[in-house]
């Protein structure tokens, strides 16, 4: 009964941050609060005091793993802190799962972005000539910013939209 509940909650969630992501380039901060508050709740509900320990280290996970990716632009916070929530609600499994599929999921769109585009090879250049200035520098850049506006930006909320849903067919 808990699990449909953490599933539906989840997936409404993540339905709603997409279509924000989608509209306004921005997920709601309420959203993301809201979701992880339901976490802790329903990881103290299932392992008593000791889930608030599990929440905080669920939570605190993408912050550390994605936190590089932010700085140089290539991920936005609140897709960080959609990963944080569903570690909050869900535990690590769920959360691994989750986060290897988003990001299959996203090399897809942006594969497909690319070819509808026709841009592959100025993409792969732009990609190419960032390594070079990274490793010339020795340290994290941010990731070019075209002048084209937003063409070549994914909406990464899909991306975890989908890879929270074959996290829960390969879950359950």
């Amino acid at each position: 009964m808990v699990g449909e509940v953490k599933t539906l909650f989840s997936l409404t969630l993540l339905s709603v941050a997409a279509a924000s992501d989608m509209q306004s380039f921005q997920i709601s901060n309420r959203l993301i609060v809201s979701g992880i508050l339901m976490g802790c709740i329903f990881q103290v509900q299932e392992l008593g005091v000791g889930g608030v320990g599990i929440f905080l280290l669920n939570v605190s996970i993408p912050v550390i793993l994605f936190y590089p990716l932010f700085l140089i632009r290539a991920l936005g916070a609140g897709d960080i802190k959609l990963f944080s929530m569903i570690g909050s609600i869900w535990g690590l499994q769920v959360l691994c799962t989750t986060i290897a599929a988003s990001f299959l999921a996203a090399a897809a769109m942006s594969l497909f972005k690319v070819l509808f585009h026709r841009n592959l090879t100025s993409r792969l250049r732009v990609f190419a000539e960032y390594i070079s200035a990274v490793l010339a520098s020795g340290r994290l850049l941010r990731y070019p910013q075209e002048s084209q506006g937003k063409q070549h930006v994914i909406h990464f909320s899909i991306a975890v939209l989908i890879g929270y849903a074959i996290a829960m067919e390969v879950a359950y």
